[in-house]
């Protein structure tokens, strides 16, 4: 039996710059990964079981870690026979990445546990079959996504901070919030050059990233807009990431947040960007 984490992860910042022809759109995000993580056993079964503890979750065929284990069973002609147990801590629906998270790493655990038959480069082309997201995974860290966010450059800064998560306990569909996309949502590209530039200075960076999803997610749900309202009311700088519905800041929760949150049933996390 093997035992794996699977890191959620956040993004900071989300621009939406146009639709593509095949219905998807182009983005320029920043991913980091958390400490943040659900815990996965993987152990040897007669046939291919997915299992989890959250009731939120699909198990078996409707699960992405089913799907990536089915597709590198196409890619090698190895059949993954194994019960993969996923212990769900990542909010669902949160904007958190768990389930491409999960995929990920389940991949690259039962590709080693199979002799690694997929090289580096040959795991990240399966891993981007499967999920826009699920690339970034396999390596995890700081990156510039690209693309529909599967054109990845992973990037060398270390952002040591503390964050804290608010999880409105409301998932979000992130299908859902890129429909309500429209032209006046779009960033134009010489815009993104400009938050490029400031990456040299990474508190400056932070003080200037925005999130075109997060604010359709802010419109749509208003709970959401009443967690960005909280923590801006308290002296924070709260930020959506992906589509929602999680909202984070950097540092600790103060008292205060700690009372609304048990009052309001939001759920709240510490944890670190990793």
């Amino acid at each position: 039996m093997k035992t794996i984490i699977s890191p959620a992860k956040v993004n900071l910042g989300l621009w939406v710059l146009g639709k593509r022809a095949d219905g998807y759109h182009e983005i320029l995000t920043y991913f980091h990964t958390l400490e943040l993580a659900d815990k996965i056993t993987i152990s040897k079964s007669p046939r291919l079981i997915i299992e989890t503890s959250s009731s939120m979750v699909p198990e078996n065929e409707e699960n992405i870690v089913f799907k990536a284990l089915k597709r590198l069973e196409e890619w090698t002609g190895i059949e993954p026979n194994y019960k993969v147990y996923i212990e769900k801590i990542i909010p669902v629906g949160g904007g958190l990445g768990g389930g491409s998270s999960n995929a990920a790493a389940v991949l690259k655990a039962v590709n080693e546990m199979e002799g690694n038959p997929l090289n580096e480069d040959e795991l990240f082309q399966l891993a981007s079959t499967i999920g826009a997201d699920v690339p970034f995974f396999l390596k995890g860290g700081f990156a510039k996504a690209e693309g529909i966010g599967e054109k990845l450059t992973f990037l060398d800064t270390k952002i040591n901070k503390k964050v804290f998560i608010i999880y409105p306990n409301m998932p979000i569909s992130t299908k859902e919030i890129y429909q309500g996309v429209t032209e006046k949502d779009l960033t134009k590209k010489e815009e993104i050059l400009i938050i490029d530039s400031l990456l040299r200075d990474i508190d400056k960076f932070l003080n200037n990233i925005e999130n075109t999803l997060g604010k359709i997610a802010e419109e749509k749900y208003p709970v959401v807009k009443e967690v960005v309202n909280t923590l801006k009311y308290l002296g924070y700088k709260p930020y959506i990431t992906g589509s929602g519905s999680s909202v984070f800041a950097f540092g600790e929760p103060d008292q205060r947040i700690e009372t609304i949150c048990r009052t309001k049933g939001w759920r709240l996390i510490r944890t670190n960007l990793r």
